[in-house]
């Protein structure tokens, strides 16, 4: 998979087909609309290639910086996966998002990108105010001779499924659910930092993780998790919050690793949430905070 940043004067070498789209979390409706870009990109004898805003389109539009599902690195992981041949990385400034519709696809797609056919999501908006959207493409597309694929919503559960949707569940707890709408576990990068050792004092080291990633922040509680090590599983009961028996601690991600006493600090991991376990609890000591740490984990294990 070839990944190129372009700008304003960017022109390919080569014709493609193209998705347009954030792609957060490359979740299983993102993955039908993705297939068929790859499928009818060969049907044609184009390569596949999807155009990606290097930072999230809302960060700018609202002023406000974007939770994630997902790393760049994740993301990319997961398109190259699906076999995406071209990633396009556009800087998402004020020209861009001011961008007239007809502009951003006259002169960006079908000129500087050479773009021979698009596949976009049923809600898909771009330009100015987002005042672009798939009726545009619609004529377009006849006008300018190409071809068009517009993906209706994918539903589960009777809600459909998005990077919106996704990102509520994961604030509300409903981790399960989350991980079924993405396809995968939901998985947060980080390295493992120093602590204050209190668990290590108590009988229960843990693993303190650091992410520099933005990623959305889960309902405050223990969960069920996997950690990956060096390239190795290992079970983990979780906590993710403030810790709030232990004063003055920020937001912390705690991981109690099953049958684990290896040094890792400095080591980067893998976190992926399975499951919700109980909502974070302020004890009236450390001593209790523990005895509930050891029921957590104690249930985790029967889980196994």
């Amino acid at each position: 998979m070839e990944i190129i940043t372009i700008d304003k004067n960017f022109v390919a070498k080569e014709n493609t087909f193209i998705a347009l789209g954030n792609f957060d979390g490359v979740h299983t409706a993102h993955k039908i609309l993705l297939k068929k870009l790859v499928e009818e990109a060969k049907l044609n004898g184009y390569k596949s290639s999807i155009l990606i805003f290097k930072s999230h389109t809302k960060n700018l539009i609202f002023k406000q910086e974007q939770r994630l599902l997902t790393s760049n690195e994740q993301k990319y992981k997961l398109l190259k996966e699906i076999g995406i041949d071209i990633i396009y990385e556009l800087e998402f400034n004020k020209i861009v998002m001011t961008m007239d519709p007809d502009d951003f696809i006259k002169k960006l797609l079908l000129k500087h990108l050479k773009v021979k056919g698009i596949v976009v999501g049923f809600d898909y908006r771009f330009g100015h105010k987002a005042s672009g959207n798939t009726e545009l493409l619609k004529q377009r597309s006849l006008e300018e001779n190409f071809k068009l694929f517009i993906i209706n919503p994918v539903e589960k559960n009777g809600k459909i499924i998005s990077s919106t949707s996704i990102r509520e569940l994961i604030k509300n707890g409903q981790i399960k659910l989350a991980n079924e709408f993405l396809g995968y576990n939901f998985t947060m990068n980080g390295v493992v930092i120093n602590g204050k050792n209190l668990g290590s004092k108590m009988g229960f080291p843990t693993a303190n993780i650091k992410t520099d990633v933005n990623y959305e922040i889960p309902k405050f509680g223990v969960y069920d998790t996997n950690i990956e090590i060096n390239g190795k599983s290992y079970r983990a009961a979780t906590n993710i919050g403030k810790n709030p028996t232990i004063e003055n601690s920020g937001l912390r991600i705690e991981a109690f690793i099953l049958d684990f006493n290896e040094d890792i600090y400095g080591k980067s991991v893998q976190l992926s949430l399975l499951d919700f376990i109980r909502e974070e609890e302020n004890f009236d000591n450390i001593d209790d905070l523990f005895a509930q740490i050891k029921l957590d984990v104690d249930y985790i294990k029967t889980r196994l």
